[in-house]
């Protein structure tokens, strides 16, 4: 700790809470309540761990007074002298009753104070990383993190080209990695990736640590930039767009917009020359819930994806990956309809709570009571912290009010805020610059509208306040969900009043237009279309006869509606095709015809009608207020859900795990549960075991899903009726050829290999032979048990007798090349070897000549 608050030491060793105190003190523009709230986080911090029970600090001008100590929780006593005061903290947490739940509230806090030093952090089990992984990312990324992660990267990897994969991965799993890994390995030599991602300053972030990796191979991009967002020079936005059509960019971060806007030819060109490898959208529950808002692009993409699967050469088609944390049934099914056509998506289901937050309610009976409170939440609770509203104006409200309170180190981000300011404001809050560089933190309180938070990657923030009652349990576990993303307990503080009930309910409802309204928007579109080489083309920027609505809002009104159709299967939406050329057109005109054509596509899309009800008012009517009702509903069912558990009727983890329950079909994909404490749980329930924890979800083991097609094997016809190809060796100069006979297997795309004999040097010589091609060892045995693609498994030299494994293997109808010493056993017959008496074998030197 400081000696004299009034001129803090250099430390450059300092992080955390005594970061920001060191920075707030040398600024010389903190206010008197940043000081004493770091200040007292400190020494609470310092409680936790039983170092300290208080700090001498001088009466100073330029620190707060006794009085300020006093009113912000800290105990004071003069000194001898009178220049010079003891302090000590008093823990502050949001009111419960009394007994068992303060009881449980003060051991909360406790565990928040500690941090990574708290017995409740999450806990994840790592795994030995596949070769492909490391290949990709480099040796730091010799382990998946956690075995939602493996399966998920084995599976994006596996996918066929065409497929679309949906991934739901808890926050700190890996997300990121699991779309990067597959999609640098597969451009090595040439190839593009696309990842959308919600905001610039994601796309930037993202770019960091691409930049890192890809300059680590001795691979980077011609113009050094991997984000492209319209900030970017023009040279630079002109260079990337040809390096993408070309597949020299290997992957480029971008937004719904760019993708819809000035990439659609460059990806389109990408994709016909079969360089577009992957399309992965991030934070995909957004397509749902910004697609149907205010960035209708997030949907619009999925004509695009369509187009570039018929451009594409066979074989060669992008593979479509969807990730988010959390997912529901509604938006899961939307990402199905959208991006997944003509095909079913495969799903790899991770979905689980997170173990860090516990959830506080209070209800007040007028606003200036709620403002009291969060002021208090805001001074006393630990930083860095976010404080969460609804409407725009309210933030800035919010940041006007701490200010006059005595708080210099506050910000605010909105959905009205410019890159440059959230990228400010990221900096300042973070204390980390875009480049990973250090710098000063500026700002220890972020208050912000949901346009805050996505992607943000600070990984200890401690807690998360609510001046609002948000709309949906999704939009409330996303922003709760921008704490303890290292793993440490965290602290949610939800302060709501009656009139808040009333905004919630109009912001749940504002965005879905109703079928009257909509049918004059899509007639006046019909009747406005133009003529296309196929289908129709509308122009989304008609405006309805006596409607008088403002240029962008009156298109994103028209992109809703028409999402909302194809949520409907009234039309199918397609982005606009270029103009073919007629017989005997004279260069000029054509030329001319194409430059108009490609100045204003962007204003149009392509519309496949479905049938007759889509230009029948009645039918339409019915159809489209079907889908209409439906996610009135679900956004209903959503906000009442919230209510009840913010009651305290219900526990709040329980809510939010029935709420991110999908049916694949076949049953119903479960979200774990963990509730470190709520409401309900610190007044009727005891704690488990594991601590304060009222439940504590294992962690997922998801299964991976079956390939959609096996394609041709290799040594197909010498399988005859038999799913297991006995490949057997007979001495050690035979046995010389075995690496050699899996390396051809793994270039003909058998790339998941596994058995005792599968050794390091071979993993290693299998990858860098495979290039672009994912290799996959099995070290578990779980692929082997139970996934039915292709698998080859490799004998020790001196095996004698098979494993269990293997006779379940051959007794099912998966497609398995046993490669092994002439000496061991049937698994159903000991004694006799298999080589002797199983249908389909070959010697190892005839099954490298018929590869």
């Amino acid at each position: 700790m400081f000696k004299d608050l009034t001129h803090p030491p250099e430390l450059p060793d300092a992080h955390g809470t005594l970061r920001r105190l060191r920075d707030a003190l040398a600024s010389g523009t903190a206010g008197w309540r940043d000081l004493a709230s770091l200040t007292r986080q400190i020494l609470l911090e310092a409680q936790a761990r039983r170092n300290t029970t208080g700090l001498t600090v001088p009466l100073d001008p330029r620190l707060p007074s006794r009085e300020q100590w006093e009113a912000m929780k800290c105990r004071t006593g003069a000194l001898p002298g009178g220049e010079r005061l003891r302090i000590t903290a008093t823990p502050w947490h949001p009111p419960v009753p009394d007994g068992l739940p303060r009881k449980a509230a003060e051991e909360d806090l406790r565990q928040i104070l500690l941090g990574r030093d708290s017995d409740q952090r999450r806990k994840l089990e790592s795994y030995p990383a596949d070769p492909f992984f490391t290949a990709a990312l480099g040796e730091k990324h010799d382990r998946y993190v956690s075995i939602g992660q493996r399966q998920a990267a084995r599976r994006v990897a596996l996918a066929e080209p065409g497929s679309t994969t949906i991934v739901c991965l808890p926050t700190g799993h890996g997300k990121t990695a699991v779309a990067m890994a597959p999609a640098l390995l597969a451009s090595v030599s040439a190839g593009v990736s696309v990842i959308v991602v919600p905001t610039n300053v994601l796309a930037a972030d993202l770019e960091r640590r691409a930049r890192g990796r890809l300059a680590q191979q001795g691979h980077r991009s011609p113009t050094g930039r991997y984000a492209y967002h319209a900030e970017l020079a023009d040279h630079d936005r002109q260079q990337m767009r040809e390096d993408i059509a070309t597949g020299r960019q290997r992957v480029v971060f971008t937004s719904p917009e760019s993708v819809v806007g000035s990439l659609k030819k460059p990806l389109e060109d990408a994709s016909e020359a079969g360089l577009l490898r992957y399309f992965v959208i991030d934070e995909a529950h957004l397509v749902d819930q910004w697609g149907e808002g205010f960035r209708p692009a997030f949907q619009t993409m999925a004509g695009h994806r369509r187009t570039w699967l018929g451009k594409a050469p066979p074989g060669r088609q992008p593979i479509t990956v969807a990730m988010s944390a959390t997912l529901t049934h509604h938006q899961v099914d939307g990402l199905d309809t959208l991006f997944a056509s003509p095909q079913r998506a495969r799903i790899v289901w991770a979905a689980q709570l997170r173990h860090e937050p516990t959830y506080y309610v209070t209800d007040f009976p007028s606003e200036e009571q709620r403002q009291a409170a969060v002021l208090d939440a805001v001074s006393y609770l630990p930083k860095p912290m976010i404080l969460y509203t609804t409407k725009v104006e309210d933030a800035k409200g919010w940041a006007r009010c701490l200010r006059d309170h005595g708080f210099r180190r506050v910000t605010q981000v909105t959905g009205d805020s410019r890159d440059a300011e959230r990228t400010e404001a990221l900096e300042g809050w973070s204390g980390q610059t875009a480049d990973d560089g250090m710098a000063d933190t500026r700002y220890d309180i972020v208050v912000g509208t949901t346009a805050f938070g996505l992607g943000v990657d600070l990984d200890d923030v401690k807690t998360i306040v609510h001046a609002c009652l948000p709309d949906t349990v999704d939009r409330y576990y996303q922003e709760v969900g921008r704490a303890g993303r290292d793993g440490s307990p965290a602290i949610s503080y939800l302060a709501t009043t009656k009139g808040d009930l009333g905004l919630a309910e109009h912001m749940s409802r504002e965005a879905i237009i109703s079928a009257e309204g909509a049918w004059k928007r899509w007639d006046a579109m019909f009747h406005d279309k133009i003529p296309a080489p196929r289908h129709l083309r509308v122009n989304v920027d008609t405006v309805p006869p006596h409607m008088d609505t403002g240029y962008q809002t009156n298109r994103q009104w028209n992109l809703r509606i028409l999402n909302l159709m194809v949520r409907a299967g009234l039309v199918a939406v397609h982005p606009p095709e270029e103009p073919l050329r007629t017989d005997g057109e004279p260069d000029a005109l054509w030329l001319a015809r194409l430059e108009h054509f490609r100045k204003t596509a962007y204003r149009c899309v392509d519309v496949e009608l479905l049938g007759s009800d889509a230009r029948n008012e009645e039918r339409f009517a019915i159809r489209f207020e079907e889908q209409r009702e439906r996610m009135l509903r679900s956004r209903s069912s959503s906000l009442n859900e919230l209510r009840a558990a913010l009651r305290g009727d219900r526990c709040v983890a329980e809510v939010l795990g029935s709420y991110y329950r999908v049916s694949d079909g076949v049953g119903e994909l479960l979200t774990g549960v963990t509730c470190r404490g709520c409401p309900y749980c610190r007044s009727c329930k005891k704690p488990s075991p594991q601590g304060s924890f009222y439940r504590l979800a294992g962690e997922p083991r998801p299964v991976l899903p079956d390939p959609q097609a096996l394609g041709r094997l290799p040594l197909a016809r010498y399988f005859g009726d038999q799913h297991c190809l006995s490949i057997w060796w007979k001495d050690a100069g035979d046995q010389a050829h075995t690496d050699e006979f899996v390396e051809r297997l793994v270039l003909r795309g058998i790339v998941v290999i596994g058995g005792p004999g599968a050794g390091t040097q071979l993993r290693r010589r299998l990858q860098t032979a495979a290039r672009t091609r994912p290799v996959i060892v099995d070290d578990d045995g779980t692929l082997f048990r139970d996934w039915p693609g292709p698998v080859i498994w490799m004998a020790d030299a001196g095996a004698k007798a098979p494993g269990p494994e293997l006779a379940t293997r051959m007794a099912w109808e998966a497609p398995t090349y046993v490669v092994h010493p002439r000496s061991l056993d049937h698994p159903r017959h000991r004694g006799t070897p298999l080589a002797d008496i199983h249908p389909a074998r070959l010697s190892i030197r005839r099954a490298l000549e018929e590869l």
